[in-house]
């Protein structure tokens, strides 16, 4: 059954080589051996929307209804306090992102899911994942494993980018880039990527960024 198709504006992706595109069956199929009828009825709900570079899916500050998965491009989910930005995380083919607070709760959403540049996503309604998850009990446990695994995910960061140092924070960051074969490497989200998103989700300032990036431009860099 083929999918709703949303544009978001009218343009062509332009969509680096480097990160590509993913299916559904794809990103299903970590979590639990779906069924054709699981990955139809998936399918027959998922509205593939194109987003302009710099054009957000979620806004801090509003409802977030959809659950969202980045079929190809580079996203950023980003948090302003206080008046002040900082980047939480990059995202690439196939990561799944909302806003529990929002998507859950209802209340309004406390981070913005940003595009770096242009790419395609995925979005399901709250109401279309609940009809899911009763048509097909297996998704509950899908959703579960996917949760944990995004929560583990920001502990180890919390961890790092509080206990290790400025450096061992950029050196973990480029092993988690090139050691994912899903993600692409520092090299390439460095040139996509402005180095000032970078250097807030390491939590270190523009400048200390570029002095690590001079000291490891011989080896890892």
């Amino acid at each position: 059954m083929p999918r709703p198709y949303v544009t978001r504006g009218h343009f062509k992706p332009m969509i680096a080589d480097y990160i590509k595109p993913i299916e559904l069956r794809q990103v299903i199929s970590r979590y639990c051996d779906p069924t054709d009828a699981l990955v139809n009825d998936f399918e027959a709900v998922a509205r593939l929307v194109c987003v302009k570079k710099e054009e957000a899916l979620v806004r801090q500050g509003e409802l977030c209804t959809d659950f969202i998965i980045n079929r190809c491009g580079l996203f950023r989910v980003s948090c302003v306090t206080d008046g002040k930005e900082d980047t939480l995380l990059f995202g690439t083919s196939g990561d799944v992102f909302t806003s529990l607070h929002s998507y859950y709760a209802g209340e309004p959403a406390v981070f913005s899911l940003v595009a770096v540049q242009d790419s395609e996503a995925w979005m399901i309604s709250y109401d279309d994942m609940r009809r899911l998850e009763a048509d097909h009990p297996v998704m509950v446990k899908w959703m579960r494993d996917l949760l944990v695994e995004q929560m583990f995910g920001f502990e180890k960061r919390y961890i790092y980018n509080n206990n290790k140092s400025a450096e061992e924070r950029l050196l973990n960051f480029m092993r988690v880039c090139s050691g994912n074969l899903r993600r692409p490497s520092v090299k390439h989200i460095s040139s996509i990527a402005p180095l000032k998103y970078i250097a807030q989700y390491l939590k270190i300032t523009q400048s200390t960024l570029s002095r690590l990036r001079n000291k490891l431009a011989k080896t890892e860099w």
